[in-house]
């Protein structure tokens, strides 16, 4: 299925489901600020998983611009 597409394709594809991680990661990270048990720290890192995520996304959407 993914020889069908093109490579610009892929990358675009790539582009938007990071954006949505990002997106979902920026939405996690506003749920635990707002939390009602404070001593309940979570696990995630959601600020480093959403600027890693966004940044990927960019990368993705360049290297798709430039193909």
């Amino acid at each position: 299925m993914l020889e069908d597409l093109a490579p610009a394709q892929i990358l675009w594809a790539a582009a938007i489901l990071l954006f949505l991680v990002a997106a979902f990661a920026a939405w996690a990270e506003y749920r635990r600020t707002r939390r009602r048990n404070l001593d309940r720290p979570g696990l995630m890192p959601w600020n480093l998983i959403q600027f890693l995520a966004f940044l990927c996304a960019i990368a993705a959407a360049g290297l798709a611009i430039k193909l």
